[in-house]
Protein backbone atom coordinates (compact mmCIF):
# COMPACT_ATOMS: atom_id res chain seq x y z
CA UNK A 1 0.00 0.00 0.00
CA UNK A 2 2.84 2.42 0.84
CA UNK A 3 4.38 1.79 -2.59
CA UNK A 4 1.11 2.73 -4.31
CA UNK A 5 0.78 5.94 -2.27
CA UNK A 6 4.41 6.88 -3.01
CA UNK A 7 3.97 6.15 -6.71
CA UNK A 8 0.81 8.29 -6.87
CA UNK A 9 2.56 11.11 -5.01
CA UNK A 10 5.52 11.03 -7.40
CA UNK A 11 3.20 11.05 -10.43
CA UNK A 12 1.17 13.95 -9.00
CA UNK A 13 4.31 15.98 -8.36
CA UNK A 14 5.51 15.24 -11.88
CA UNK A 15 2.28 16.55 -13.41
CA UNK A 16 2.29 19.69 -11.25
CA UNK A 17 5.95 20.35 -12.08
CA UNK A 18 5.45 20.39 -15.85
CA UNK A 19 5.42 23.76 -17.55
CA UNK A 20 2.44 24.62 -19.72
CA UNK A 21 2.70 25.18 -23.43
CA UNK A 22 2.88 28.81 -24.53
CA UNK A 23 -0.13 30.27 -26.31
CA UNK A 24 0.49 30.64 -30.02
CA UNK A 25 -1.52 31.13 -33.19
CA UNK A 26 -0.49 30.35 -36.78
CA UNK A 27 0.08 33.53 -38.81
CA UNK A 28 1.07 34.47 -42.32
CA UNK A 29 3.52 37.18 -43.25
CA UNK A 30 1.68 40.21 -44.61
CA UNK A 31 4.81 42.16 -45.45
CA UNK A 32 8.14 40.91 -46.72
CA UNK A 33 11.40 41.47 -44.90
CA UNK A 34 12.98 44.89 -45.41
CA UNK A 35 16.64 45.41 -46.36
CA UNK A 36 19.04 45.17 -43.42
CA UNK A 37 20.41 48.70 -43.91
CA UNK A 38 18.29 50.03 -41.03
CA UNK A 39 19.25 48.68 -37.60
CA UNK A 40 17.19 49.44 -34.50
CA UNK A 41 18.78 49.31 -31.03
CA UNK A 42 17.12 48.87 -27.63
CA UNK A 43 17.91 52.10 -25.77
CA UNK A 44 17.25 50.59 -22.34
CA UNK A 45 16.79 47.16 -20.76
CA UNK A 46 13.14 46.09 -20.79
CA UNK A 47 11.88 43.24 -18.58
CA UNK A 48 9.33 41.02 -20.31
CA UNK A 49 6.85 38.80 -18.49
CA UNK A 50 5.38 36.28 -20.95
CA UNK A 51 2.27 34.44 -19.82
CA UNK A 52 4.34 31.25 -19.45
CA UNK A 53 5.91 32.76 -16.33
CA UNK A 54 9.52 32.59 -17.53
CA UNK A 55 10.72 36.19 -17.34
CA UNK A 56 13.05 37.50 -20.03
CA UNK A 57 14.78 40.83 -20.66
CA UNK A 58 15.51 42.71 -23.83
CA UNK A 59 18.91 44.11 -22.97
CA UNK A 60 20.09 47.61 -23.75
CA UNK A 61 22.13 47.58 -26.95
CA UNK A 62 20.30 44.62 -28.51
CA UNK A 63 20.14 45.24 -32.25
CA UNK A 64 17.21 44.36 -34.49
CA UNK A 65 16.40 44.29 -38.20
CA UNK A 66 13.00 44.27 -39.83
CA UNK A 67 12.01 40.67 -40.56
CA UNK A 68 8.60 41.36 -42.09
CA UNK A 69 5.14 41.92 -40.77
CA UNK A 70 2.07 40.07 -39.58
CA UNK A 71 -1.41 41.39 -38.82
CA UNK A 72 -0.37 42.05 -35.21
CA UNK A 73 2.62 44.28 -36.10
CA UNK A 74 6.18 44.46 -37.40
CA UNK A 75 8.56 41.58 -36.76
CA UNK A 76 11.98 42.57 -35.40
CA UNK A 77 14.71 39.93 -35.54
CA UNK A 78 17.57 40.30 -33.02
CA UNK A 79 20.95 40.23 -34.78
CA UNK A 80 23.43 40.37 -31.89
CA UNK A 81 21.50 38.16 -29.46
CA UNK A 82 19.17 35.18 -29.40
CA UNK A 83 15.80 35.73 -27.78
CA UNK A 84 13.63 32.83 -26.60
CA UNK A 85 10.30 32.27 -24.90
CA UNK A 86 9.79 29.23 -22.76
CA UNK A 87 6.88 27.08 -21.70
CA UNK A 88 6.88 23.30 -21.96
CA UNK A 89 9.48 23.88 -24.70
CA UNK A 90 11.91 26.65 -25.58
CA UNK A 91 11.15 28.61 -28.77
CA UNK A 92 13.33 31.04 -30.71
CA UNK A 93 11.40 34.31 -30.79
CA UNK A 94 11.46 37.58 -32.70
CA UNK A 95 9.71 40.64 -31.30
CA UNK A 96 6.36 41.82 -32.67
CA UNK A 97 6.02 45.58 -32.25
CA UNK A 98 3.02 47.79 -32.94
CA UNK A 99 3.11 51.58 -32.39
CA UNK A 100 6.30 51.38 -30.32
CA UNK A 101 4.96 48.66 -28.04
CA UNK A 102 5.95 45.02 -27.76
CA UNK A 103 2.71 43.08 -28.32
CA UNK A 104 4.09 39.55 -28.53
CA UNK A 105 6.53 37.27 -30.29
CA UNK A 106 6.85 35.74 -33.72
CA UNK A 107 8.07 32.15 -33.50
CA UNK A 108 9.87 31.64 -36.82
CA UNK A 109 10.17 27.85 -36.64
CA UNK A 110 6.46 27.43 -35.90
CA UNK A 111 5.39 30.42 -38.04
CA UNK A 112 3.21 31.46 -35.13
CA UNK A 113 2.41 34.49 -33.01
CA UNK A 114 2.51 34.32 -29.22
CA UNK A 115 0.75 37.35 -27.68
CA UNK A 116 1.58 39.14 -24.45
CA UNK A 117 -1.38 39.70 -22.11
CA UNK A 118 -0.32 43.36 -21.83
CA UNK A 119 1.82 45.25 -24.33
CA UNK A 120 5.07 46.86 -23.14
CA UNK A 121 6.67 50.13 -24.24
CA UNK A 122 9.81 49.28 -26.22
CA UNK A 123 12.22 52.21 -26.61
CA UNK A 124 14.19 51.76 -29.83
CA UNK A 125 16.62 54.04 -31.63
CA UNK A 126 17.91 53.82 -35.15
CA UNK A 127 21.58 52.83 -34.94
CA UNK A 128 23.69 55.95 -35.12
CA UNK A 129 20.63 58.21 -35.02
CA UNK A 130 19.40 59.02 -31.47
CA UNK A 131 15.66 59.72 -31.22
Amino acid sequence: MKKKVCALLVMALGVVGCASEITRYPVELTRARQPEDKILVASQTVPVHPDSGYERSIRIGTEFVDAGGIAQGSILKPINAVFTVEGAHMHEAYLVVNDGRLVGFYLPVERSFSPLAMSIALPLEEKGVPK
